[in-house]
């Protein structure tokens, strides 16, 4: 008798935002990687729903377009993934009756029931509330206003139609492993709750967090939720670094502070040569405090995001008080650059307008720099003797340098005991006593370094079988998917291990690893405690200097008559950008050999 092959896994790709060409690159990659394994995929798709993340206010300014519907659909017919795998329309799971019980009950609700609002024992106002908060830049949602009460009632319809959908697919297909993009946003939220809670494996995907041509992958978390690494940190944060993750560890940060390579938006100015004290005139006699706030519309709301602080305006209060008390003490509160808006998004005008309201009230010792101030977040903390967040990266960029840091909610660095993490508010007045004295800066440098090797090199995955080409636009980076095979591409392994092969998204340490010391590590941080140098690069500073005399070219040309400056930036801009890519990416190749 022969023996029964197993039964090919069941892959659904739940991707309900077609217009975000990006993400649905990233996967149908995946997807055609799981195909070569074995398993069967399959895609279900929007076919229209009364509001979702494919338009915001903060970005577009206006209503949400007639047509997006319209245009959504028509992209899912030619995107990679759908264009070649069986796909189902959301709708073709909703009755009229059932349409019509979500319609219903979501004109039941009274503003304030929102985001306490349950349907079907499901809790979709708080898996909405986090587009909520992106639609307005605003948490918590302005209630009294009309615009703001149809648009929360909207999703949750969205919500509640998705919710019944998917059930009923899921009622009637086997469905083994699931793929969706991010889990943060409103409908995908409810997507990967509802399969989290049917046992099955849930893969989230995102855009690289700091890194061009990374992929934040999650299992069975959402792209923001700290658990991830909490489980990742616990399993390898005792295990020393190489030399050459050491290296990697170091250049992130070198691009950081350049600007370089970044994955999304580059907020923060880069680093200037000018002194802060100077600027701001902080004489060096006092202890120099830097409190880097965070932009929190993305995460306000969600009970995992919650710190032991109810909002990050409390906290900043509380740190003031203490400062006010403390004479011998500077504190420079930076403002978050992404708070005042960007080509992408608009200014979350209810944060800024509480930093405007405090910052005639200030002490004396106590000064504050907005998003519009001429002043460079990695000079501040380059010269700060401590810092202080509510969660922002950059935390992390400074206890690379050996500064001790407070941390008053979520981070990726928050379980390493080398930072100083507020359990409670109550906590706070002992923590920020020992920002008076020195630490010890090696340990602390040690734990940043494994952290940002671990969190950004690791876990935030290499994925080169995807180019990024601009913000809003990626490729497939294979000629056949061949290149996608087992052995091909070590983040697409892990990725397929977790979907196909029901087995963890990241190894254990093995003997070889265990056996690690810090002799290492020793060496690398000597070495860079020995050299004022460590975190610059000729080469990026020369791109620097390359970008900013672009900028003046474009600048001149665009002031010759007839349109002729625009016709001759038409013809070199391609040459002018491959070249900028070339000695921005060269250093970075170079050491990462």
């Amino acid at each position: 008798m022969g023996t029964k092959s197993a039964k090919p896994k069941q892959i659904l790709v739940f991707s309900p935002y077609a217009l975000w060409t990006f993400h649905t690159v990233y996967e149908g990659t995946i997807a055609k990687a799981c195909r070569l394994r074995g398993a069967e995929v399959t895609y279900l798709l929007c076919d229209g729903l009364p509001e979702c993340d494919q338009h915001w206010f903060s970005k577009a300014g206006g209503p949400r377009p007639d047509d997006i519907c319209q245009r959504c659909r028509a992209a899912s017919s030619t995107n990679v993934g759908p264009s070649e795998f069986p796909s189902q329309w959301i709708g073709q799971y909703l009755s009229p009756a059932e349409r019509d019980e979500v319609t219903s009950w979501a004109a039941s609700l009274q503003p304030q029931e929102f985001s306490s609002a349950t349907f079907r024992h499901l809790p979709l106002g708080e898996w909405v509330i986090s587009s909520i908060n992106s639609y307005f830049r605003q948490f918590p949602p302005d209630l009294t206003s009309s615009a703001v009460v149809q648009v929360f009632r909207n999703f949750l319809v969205s919500a509640g139609l998705v919710g019944i959908a998917l059930a009923n697919y899921l009622d009637r297909n086997s469905v083994d492993s699931a793929i969706l993009f991010n889990g943060r946003q409103s409908i995908t939220r409810v997507a990967m709750e509802i399969l989290i809670a049917r046992g099955i494996r849930v893969l989230t995907h995102e855009r690289g967090e700091y890194q061009r041509e990374h992929l934040n992958a999650r299992a069975n978390a959402h792209c923001m939720s700290p658990l991830p690494f909490a489980s990742f940190w616990k399993t390898w944060g005792g295990i020393p670094l190489t030399r050459h993750e050491l290296e990697e560890a170091r250049m992130w940060l070198v691009q950081r502070r350049y600007g370089a390579n970044p994955a999304w938006i580059q907020f923060s100015k880069t680093v200037s040569a000018e002194s802060v004290r100077r600027q701001l005139r902080i004489p060096k006699s006092k202890r120099l405090l830097a409190l880097f706030t965070s932009s929190t519309d993305e995460v306000a709301g969600d009970p995992l995001m919650q710190g032991p602080y109810p909002s990050q305006e409390d906290w900043v209060r509380d740190v003031i008080e203490w400062v006010r008390n403390h004479k011998q003490v500077e504190l420079v509160i930076k403002v978050h650059p992404n708070l005042g808006g960007n080509s992408y998004i608009g200014a979350a005008t209810h944060e800024l307008n509480f930093y405007q309201r405090i910052r005639t009230s200030l002490p004396e010792n106590v000064q504050m720099v907005m998003p519009e101030d001429n002043v460079s977040a990695y000079s501040l903390a380059e010269e700060a003797d401590f810092g202080l967040t509510f969660g922002s990266i950059i935390g992390l960029e400074m206890a690379l340098l050996g500064k001790p840091v407070l941390l008053a909610s979520r981070a990726v660095y928050e379980h390493a005991p080398a930072f100083l993490t507020v359990r409670s508010r109550e906590e706070l007045t002992a923590l920020l006593e020992k920002s008076l004295h020195p630490s010890d800066g090696r340990e602390i440098q040690r734990q940043a370094f494994r952290i940002a090797y671990y969190a950004m090199c690791v876990c935030d995955m290499p994925f080169p079988k995807v180019t990024v080409e601009s913000l809003y636009h990626a490729r497939e980076n294979f000629q056949n998917t061949t290149e996608l095979a087992p052995g091909m591409d070590p983040s697409l392994d892990r990725i397929c291990r977790f979907l196909v092969e029901d087995g963890p998204l990241f190894e254990q340490p093995s003997a070889v690893d265990l056996a690690r010391t810090n002799a290492e590590e020793d060496a690398f941080l000597d070495e860079l405690a020995t050299s004022p140098h460590s975190f610059r690069e000729q080469r990026l500073e020369r791109w620097l200097r390359l970008r900013s005399t672009g900028r003046m070219v474009k600048s001149i040309l665009l002031r010759l008559p007839f349109g002729a400056g625009e016709k001759i930036l038409k013809i070199s801009r391609p040459g002018w950008h491959s070249m900028l890519k070339s000695v921005e990416v060269g250093k970075m190749a170079a050491n990462s050999k």
